[in-house]
């Protein structure tokens, strides 16, 4: 399960490089087998494409609680975000809408990393 999640999200997101910065954490999948896989936020800049704010790089790993394990995916993978209505996060040239689920959240990988981008504190 954990590698079936690895792949689709690796191969979900546009393979990039960028320098590696400090990596803020947004997402984190456990599962049954005590693996966390994470996403983090790499990288962000203003978006060069229209109809998009930001051009993110989101770098991924995985750890094993119960041995320790550590695995950095040396890629670092391409979204684009757009905050305004219509919120959305693009992957691949795929538009996903960032919507609100029956209780008001938004929930996912996507939702999560729509609300560190844009919802972030600004100084």
């Amino acid at each position: 399960m954990r590698r079936l999640f690895i792949v689709l999200v690796g191969g979900m997101l546009c393979a990039s490089t960028l320098a590696a910065g400090e990596a803020t954490v947004f997402h984190s999948e456990h599962f049954s087998d005590d693996t966390v896989v994470s996403l983090a936020l790499a990288g962000n800049s203003t978006a060069r494409l229209e109809g998009y704010d930001y051009d993110v790089m989101i770098s991924i790993s995985s750890r094993r609680d119960a041995d320790g394990a550590v695995y950095n995916d040396p890629g670092r993978h391409r979204a684009l975000v757009r905050c305004d209505d219509p919120a959305k996060v693009s992957v691949r040239g795929v538009d996903y809408p960032i919507g609100m689920s029956a209780s008001g959240e938004t929930v996912g990988w996507k939702a999560d990393l729509w609300r560190v981008v844009c919802l972030a504190p600004i100084s």
